[in-house]
């Protein structure tokens, strides 16, 4: 080395030349693959999750039975008459909106904090009934619901419409919907 030379003059400063022209166009390549990499595998855990939320519906609507038959919308005319739930029970519905039952099935509340707390049905019992038609929350179809309301205790069930109208059946849960257990109500045959 010479005299007044730079002694780093011999080396190139890291700054200049670098990086080189192969090691820049892989780094380019490692630029964009990242991303690419990266949303296919965002795109493969949504699928993932799409189908795992496919799976859970489909098990929960095998697991939790209802009857037969969509969500069904009914005139007052209609439910008026005498239903039977194929253990005996039996459910008149009167036109003045008054009803009488004998050990029927169902769902009977007592007003108190606990809703699954399977309170016996007024057997024989009477009341007043009233019918509303709504939207089914699972398929947006009109279904129809009948509120039972025994005297003198004010003890409440319940009852949703589905079928056809050629075969109808009223139908609730008996306590906790996960159990699996139902009441289910058909229209009682008429003897001529």
């Amino acid at each position: 080395m010479k005299r007044g030379e730079d002694p780093y003059r011999a080396t190139p400063p890291p700054w200049q030349g670098w990086p080189s022209a192969g090691t820049s166009r892989r780094r380019w390549r490692i630029a964009l693959l990242v991303p690419l990499v990266g949303a296919a595998g965002c795109g493969v855990l949504f699928l993932l999750g799409v189908g795992a939320f496919a799976v859970l519906l489909i098990v929960s609507r095998l697991s939790v039975p209802i009857p037969d038959g969509e969500p069904l919308a009914m005139s007052a005319a209609e439910i008026t008459g005498t239903w039977a739930d194929g253990q005996g029970g039996r459910l008149t519905f009167e036109e003045d909106g008054t009803f009488t039952s004998d050990k029927v099935c169902g769902d009977f509340d007592d007003n108190d904090d606990d809703p699954f707390d399977d309170v016996a049905s007024p057997a024989p019992g009477a009341g007043t009934w009233e019918h509303t038609t709504g939207t089914d929350v699972d398929t947006d179809d009109s279904v129809s619901t009948v509120h039972l309301t025994f005297t003198p205790d004010g003890t409440r069930a319940r009852y949703e419409a589905r079928g056809t109208s050629r075969a109808p059946v009223l139908w609730t849960y008996i306590g906790d919907p996960d159990s699996g257990k139902l009441c289910v109500l058909e229209r009682a045959e008429t003897s001529s």
